[in-house]
């Protein structure tokens, strides 16, 4: 066994079920939806300040609202000097609370091998796995080389503005392991995303009118209804034409393909505006949809009166929800060292793909391009749920624990 393998192995020893337990549930009794993630970022800044990091509290801004802030620690724990940097980047604000819970969302209660609570899967339970793991590599007083940098962001659920803004300040790093649910699969290719507003210009008409107005009328949500048939279904790649420019992708076969978000008129208004977003893959572009949408628009000769303005993105040129595909390829040392982590940590073959990271994103893809190479992983898999976001959240003990080893593993392969 090399030095680097016994290091490992006594690491996973070392890796504490339950702190790792008591830290998710120190969070997830700490109510923390986007822009109000205040409470648990101190209660988190005081842990990894206690753990031996160093931490600077970070004000986050929201992209739109003048004046709303929250915030977010930055931790690092400074290595000896001349190895790399891994960043640990995992969101602390939850999904919204939909109806149906059966157990308290807030308790945490652990039963039977599981975790509940809202956050346990997405993100609170990867985030305290992730820094359990490098816990566990300090309470043996092994020092690295290189920095370790956990972020435990804000605002994950508004485009990763608490990453962007981190990125904006200047925190960086050599690689990242961007903590997201993934049934411990490692995501090496994940789905962008574009979102797209269209919005209609009619006249508006009343029940008594002549016919001369009538003739000049087409019902605005009529007219996107009509548009709708042009752009074709929500969760299909069947679209018609063949309308996304693009090269199918292997690990992406499903894709690219749209959802519809929203439809919104005012009463008496004339404008009536339709949202959906164009989950895409590598190779598209901001510029390659916003082509093929005015492509769609400029052929369409069957809706009378059409006039309509193209939003894209639908939130302006700094819309934090414009996501670029991300990619990274599998002989990279990120990849290597965590898809070994994994299989060491769990005893089967890492996974590496798009595998259970497909069709989503995360703020990995805000950081892979921003030229940090990254992957994302975690425990916790939405397909156990009927639908998502979804009551009664939860996440499996054991895969907590593969997470924190394999993390840790990771680490002590990447920052010598």
């Amino acid at each position: 066994m090399t030095q680097q393998s016994e290091l490992s192995q006594a690491t996973f020893e070392a890796v504490s079920e339950p702190d790792l337990i008591a830290l998710a549930q120190r969070m997830i009794r700490i109510p923390s939806f986007f822009f109000e993630e205040q409470d648990v970022a101190d209660d988190l800044a005081g842990y990894l300040s206690e753990s031996g990091f160093d931490v600077n509290m970070m004000t986050v801004e929201h992209p739109w609202e003048e004046g709303r802030v929250t915030r977010q620690p930055i931790a690092t724990l400074k290595g000896t000097g001349g190895g790399k940097t891994l960043m640990l980047n995992g969101h602390m604000d939850t999904n919204v609370m939909m109806s149906g819970w059966t157990v308290d969302p807030y308790e945490g209660l652990l039963e039977d091998g599981w975790l509940w609570g809202l956050g346990a899967q997405d993100d609170k339970g990867g985030l305290a796995a992730a820094i359990t793991g490098i816990r566990a590599i300090i309470d043996q007083g092994i020092r690295l080389a290189g920095d370790i940098i956990i972020c435990p962001v804000a605002a994950h659920k508004l485009g990763g503005t608490g990453t962007r803004t981190a990125l904006r300040k200047g925190v960086t790093a050599d690689y990242c392991i961007n903590i997201e649910h993934a049934a411990n699969t490692i995501g090496t290719v994940c789905n962008g995303s574009v979102r797209v507003k269209i919005t209609t210009t009619t006249p508006g008409l009343f029940f008594r009118f002549t016919e001369g107005a009538r003739s000049k009328y087409t019902n605005a949500i009529e007219q996107q209804a009509a548009l709708i048939r042009h752009f074709g279904q929500s969760l299909t790649n069947r679209l018609p034409n063949n309308w996304l420019t693009h090269t199918p992708h292997p690990e992406l076969a499903d894709f690219p393909m749209i959802r519809y978000d929203t439809i919104h008129k005012e009463h008496y208004g004339r404008e009536c505006d339709l949202m959906f977003q164009v989950r895409t893959i590598p190779g598209m572009t901001l510029e390659s949809v916003i082509g093929d949408v005015e492509r769609v628009m400029s052929e369409i000769k069957d809706i009378p009166n059409l006039e309509y303005k193209l939003t894209i993105p639908a939130n302006g040129p700094d819309d934090p929800y414009h996501m670029e595909p991300m990619e990274i390829a599998h002989d990279n040392p990120l990849v290597v060292a965590l898809a070994e982590g994994q299989t060491l940590a769990s005893g089967k073959s890492a996974q590496l793909g798009s595998v259970e990271r497909i069709g989503n994103y995360g703020d990995g893809n805000v950081l892979a391009a921003a030229g940090i190479p990254s992957v994302q992983y975690g425990p916790g898999d939405i397909k156990v749920y009927s639908e998502w976001p979804a009551p009664d959240e939860r996440v499996q003990v054991s895969e907590l624990m593969v997470t924190a080893r394999a993390v840790a593993h990771t680490a002590l392969q990447i920052c010598v």
